[in-house]
């Protein structure tokens, strides 16, 4: 073996490389510990109560009013809904929204996703407002330019059709299309 280099750096990772006549090693030390030794424990999703896993502290701020809200009762047994999804109130909504918001939209790269997202949300803020009971709220909203195209759209779900329903409206103007529909699934 020949010379032993040794080199510290200030954040205290130090490095140490080993030289011989036919090849070279380096490894690279942290706190002490090689990086191959060090215990590295996945995130665990739905444990966080379990002691010795600690739950992800996150700091995005994106979505945070659309995360799912806390359980705030245990189960009855209930089967129906005590307040239906009431079809002609969601699609008054959907229509205010469209008329406020896409009449007169020309279709642009940069503005037409944005203007997508911007009426998923009101719609979903202002259809939770109607407080429909044990409801989960789903609207899927879709922007699309015209251009001599055809446009198919297929969503597929379990299906109760005592309980779940649907709003579904389509919009066209000069330059573009938009399909807005809003799915309540009764959470039984």
């Amino acid at each position: 073996m020949s010379a032993v280099e040794m080199k510290k750096s200030k954040s205290k990772v130090s490095m140490v490389t080993v030289k011989s006549q036919s090849q070279t090693k380096s490894m690279v030390r942290l706190g002490g510990r090689s990086m191959s030794r060090l215990r590295v424990r996945k995130a665990s999703y739905g444990f966080a109560g379990v002691p010795g896993i600690r739950p992800i502290e996150r700091t995005s701020q994106l979505g945070i009013e659309f995360k799912r809200p806390p359980l705030l009762f245990l189960n009855t047994y209930q089967l129906d809904p005590t307040c239906r999804f009431h079809i002609p109130s969601v699609k008054a909504a959907t229509d205010d929204i469209l008329d406020e918001l896409f009449t007169g939209h020309k279709y642009n790269i940069q503005e037409s996703p944005a203007l997508a997202i911007r009426i998923a949300g009101e719609l979903m803020r202002n259809v939770k407002a109607m407080q429909f009971n044990r409801y989960r709220i789903i609207t899927v909203v879709t922007l699309g330019q015209k251009r001599a195209q055809s446009y198919n759209n297929a969503i597929s779900f379990i299906w109760d059709h005592e309980r779940d329903n649907y709003v579904d409206v389509q919009r066209e103007v000069t330059t573009a299309f938009i399909q807005v529909t809003t799915f309540g699934v009764y959470l039984d």
